[in-house]
């Protein structure tokens, strides 16, 4: 059962999106990141941008999201978006930025981009009016700190997320209990801290505190109702514990909010998995490949429905893409072992296993 967490500050920005998973052996928080291939909109009939909703509430329009490569051949991860604020009205458009910053960031850190470029548009007005007027704000990342270096205020990190960072680092290295102690800090300075409430959700999930996980992840919803995240967060909570039905209602009510999920597809096809609904399964992991290619645990839950519907060597294909996007995607070497079993190979079983065993994954 290949169900994805997302979780970190990321934001669901763009058209289609993806989790980037860590090892398997580490089930630290997996963070949904942007799909660079977003085409922009040119024709007349088509919208000029996406209206995307921040979880505070705040609507955003977007241009764009994905690469932008420099003139000395370094990348960033860009986004532009439409502000009604004047650029000259500088004390409102700080703040604007710094509160997309606050997702953005780890989308570009997730990518490993070392520079982001959050770009303003400033729509002209009047029918002689032909160039927006724009305004970039450009941000590097130094020792995992990013700092915005065109206005060095912006950005700058509060104490919440001084906290938030502790956290993280110690949950990467495999120490719940402590990431917990400073999500919760992160909490008592700011009760309605999206960042540390969601990543708090994952630690006591992987701790074995079900309870207190699904209690952040509802407390996230009562303060954003419309948080896809925080949706698809308690899909893959309540999926851990084979509570398929609660699992099958989050993807549902994400996909309400935002039918171009690939995470809530994904989750969903990996409840059809564990209900035997290997069809459907098929179905919604194939959709989530569709919305995001680069998506390994896609290829994995749609190899398991492969497998079970005897479609073994296409299994394997789908195994194969998987661990060729995340060579360290435990289960899927699992996977691919009960693959190679079903046709007999009996050698390449082993040592899948064997890599699988290695990598810390262990079946449910």
């Amino acid at each position: 059962m290949k169900f994805l967490s997302v979780a970190n500050k990321s934001l669901v920005f763009v058209l289609s999106m993806s989790t980037v998973f860590a090892t398997a052996a580490q089930a630290v928080p997996r963070p949904i990141v942007p799909e660079p291939a977003l085409r922009l909109h040119f024709a007349s009939h088509q919208p000029k941008y996406t209206v995307k909703q921040l979880p505070s509430g705040k609507k955003m329009k977007l241009h764009f999201v994905g690469p932008l490569i420099f003139a000395d051949g370094d990348q960033a991860l860009l986004l532009s978006y439409e502000s009604d604020f004047k650029l000259d009205d500088m004390s409102k458009l700080k703040k604007e930025v710094e509160e997309i910053w606050t997702y953005f960031k780890q989308d570009a850190s997730l990518q490993g981009f070392k520079h982001a470029v959050i770009t303003v548009r400033e729509e002209p007005e009047g029918p002689a009016a032909k160039t927006a007027r724009v305004k970039n704000f450009l941000f590097e990342q130094k020792d995992t700190k990013w700092s915005c270096l065109t206005d060095p205020d912006v950005g700058a990190p509060t104490p919440e997320e001084d906290e938030c960072d502790k956290a993280a680092d110690f949950a990467k290295d495999g120490k719940f209990e402590e990431a917990i102690a400073h999500y919760t800090k992160a909490v008592e300075l700011n009760p309605k801290s999206i960042s540390a409430l969601l990543n708090r959700s994952t630690a006591y999930e992987t701790i074995g505190e079900h309870k207190k996980a699904l209690a952040d992840l509802s407390a996230l919803l009562a303060i954003s109702p419309n948080y896809v995240v925080a949706y698809v967060n308690r899909a893959w909570s309540h999926g851990r514990h084979k509570e398929f039905a609660e699992a099958l209602e989050d993807c549902n009510k994400a996909l309400a909010i935002d039918p171009k999920c690939a995470a809530a597809f994904n989750n969903r096809a990996a409840v059809y998995n564990d209900l035997g609904q290997y069809d459907k399964s098929l179905d919604d992991s194939t959709k989530a490949i569709d919305l995001a290619p680069h998506l390994a645990a896609a290829y994995d839950t749609r190899g398991v429905a492969r497998r079970h519907l005897k479609q073994f060597q296409q299994a394997i294909d789908d195994f194969n893409k998987a661990l060729s996007l995340n060579p360290k995607l435990g289960e899927a070497y699992y996977n691919r072992a009960q693959a190679y079993k079903a046709i007999g190979d009996t050698t390449h079983a082993t040592s899948d296993e064997a890599k699988a065993k290695e990598l810390g994954f262990k079946k449910e």
